[in-house]
C-alpha cells in the first residue's frame, strides 16, 4: 500500500469511526483508537495540564499515549484503519 492509498485508508477510517456511536465501541479499543490518532496528528505527549488529578479516565489515556510513542505515524495509520474495519466490516 502506498502512502497516499493509507492516507486515504486513514481518512476514510476516522469518518466512519467518527460517524459511529462511540459508547458502542469496547473502552480498550476506543483508548487504543485514540492513542493511534493522536499518534498520527503528531500529538504523542501531552502536557500534564492535560489531564485533571485523580482521574482514572485520564491515566488510562496518558498510558495508551505513551505505549504509541515509538511506533511510527504509518505503524499507528495502519493499526487504526485494522480496529476500524474489524469493528465496522466493509463496505462503507
Amino acid at each position: 500500500m502506498t502512502d497516499d492509498e493509507l492516507d486515504t485508508n486513514f481518512k476514510a477510517a476516522f469518518a466512519k469511526a467518527s460517524s459511529e456511536e462511540q459508547s458502542q465501541v469496547p473502552m480498550e479499543l476506543q483508548l487504543h483508537l485514540y492513542a493511534y490518532y493522536k499518534r498520527v496528528i503528531d500529538e504523542p505527549y501531552v502536557s500534564n495540564r492535560s489531564f485533571e488529578a485523580n482521574d482514572l479516565r485520564s491515566g488510562f489515556k496518558m498510558n495508551a499515549l505513551i505505549q504509541v510513542q515509538q511506533i511510527s505515524k504509518k505503524e499507528a495509520k495502519k493499526r487504526y484503519i485494522e480496529i476500524i474495519e474489524k469493528l465496522y466490516p466493509k463496505p462503507w
